[in-house]
This record gives structure tokens, sequence and C-alpha cells, in this order.
């Protein structure tokens, strides 16, 4: 994983810094983040739907909160609330980076930008649950729900795959991948994920992501004694989680 925090992400720092007032000045926190999970239905044929099928998962639940979230008169950013209590900030369309959350008593708790999306909030909901406010002193951030927002790009058409790489594959520390045969993927590397669509031969990943622009990242892989080998990474051929 070459990149960490894009220049995508530092521009919406500072804009949505000036668009909020009465931001505290708080001191540097290092934000809990967890792995999730692999559930998949086959780990050796993956299915056009498989990926979304997996983040779907983290959307459902009887809480208001669960889903995507935008920030008021800011098209460039998302806010995903899980129900495994991390928070996501996605960049662009693709791209997302995780943060924990915690719930009390109509507050919620969370570093998803440090000074700006920072402390504990009160929060509500409008009476339709399309708007969710949060309030902490002077400040109000007003987020509205996105029903049909993915980070899943739609699929290319005919995608060159090495049908080998296919299926969820998962490293020692926790790091997975997905490979569909639709010429998409997904990457989560426990702090941060992203969906691709990608083409794979002759041991090269070409893959194109959006995160605030479009953005490409190349990969070299072989498969060996069952596993894959991803930039230098051994990964193992993972089936269903329960």
């Amino acid at each position: 994983m070459k990149r960490l925090l894009c220049i995508a992400l530092a521009t919406v720092l500072a804009i949505f810094s000036l668009a909020l007032t009465g931001c505290d000045d708080n001191k540097n926190k290092t934000s809990e983040t967890k792995s999730t999970e692999i559930s998949s239905q086959s780990a050796e044929n993956v299915g056009e739907n498989e990926i979304q099928s997996y983040l779907d998962k983290f959307t459902k639940g009887k809480n208001d909160l669960y889903g995507a979230w935008r920030p008021k008169d800011f098209d460039f950013m998302t806010i995903i609330f899980r129900n495994d209590n991390l928070a996501e900030l996605v960049s662009g369309e693709n791209e997302g980076y995780f943060s924990k959350y915690t719930l009390k008593d109509k507050s919620i708790t969370l570093q998803l930008m440090p000074n700006v999306i920072d402390g504990t909030y009160k929060y509500s909901f409008s009476q339709d649950k399309n708007t969710l406010t949060l309030s902490k002193g002077d400040s109000e951030i007003v987020l509205i729900k996105q029903k049909n927002f993915t980070i899943v790009p739609k699929a290319p058409k005919k995608p060159t795959i090495d049908t080998e790489i296919l299926g969820w594959w998962e490293n020692e520390d926790g790091a997975f991948y997905c490979f569909q045969e639709n010429g998409v993927m997904y990457e989560n590397s426990i702090s941060m994920e992203c969906c691709y669509t990608y083409s794979a031969e002759d041991g090269k990943i070409k893959a194109v992501y959006n995160n605030g622009t479009k953005d490409k990242e190349d990969f070299t892989y072989s498969v060996k004694d069952g596993n894959l080998i991803l930039n230098g990474t051994k990964f193992t051929k993972k089936g269903t989680k329960v």
C-alpha cells in the first residue's frame, strides 16, 4: 500500500475547516480501528456482486445512523456509519478511511478529521430520518442521507482477468483483497478500504480508482503453492468466515 492520505483528503480538510465554526483545538489523538471479517459465499468462485454484498452487511440494522451521509453542500466527501462501530470517511468515490466511534445518550464520539470532525457531538435526526445534525458548542455539521451510495465502481467492459487470482485473499496482518471476475477488486488494509476496476495478466495488475480525481495503481503478482504473492507480500485464499 503506497499511499496513506491522498492530496484530495488534505484539500477536504482545509476547505471543510473553513466551513465549520467554533471548532476546538484538540491534542493529537490516534483513532482506534479494527479489522473486519471476510464474508464470502465462495472463495473459489466470486460472483459479480460479492464485494457489494460484503459491504452491505455493515450498513444493516435498526439504528437510523447506519448508512452513508454527505455533508450539506460538499459533494466530494461522504461519511459512512457502520454497524461495527466504525465510521468511514470516503474521499471521492472509491476510497475510505476508518475511525472508531461510540454512542452514548444521544451523543457520538469520533475522530474522522482532526480538529474538524473530532470529539463528542450531540446528534439528532429530522422527522423523515434523512438529515443528521451533529452539534458541539457553536459548531454544527448537517449531513444528508445518501440512499444509493456505494464505493464499488461500475464494472469495465471486457476486462482482461487472470482466473488464478479470483477470490478473497488475506495476509498474516489481517489485510485482504477480493478479485471479482467482472474486473472489480476490493482492498482492505484495516485502516482503509478501496475499490478499483482492474485488469490482470502476465504478473501485472493495472487498477483504477477515484479518490476525488481518477488515479491509477499498479501491482505485481504471482501465484505459488496456492498463495498469492502481491507486491511481495503473501496472501492466503480464504473461505467463508462466520
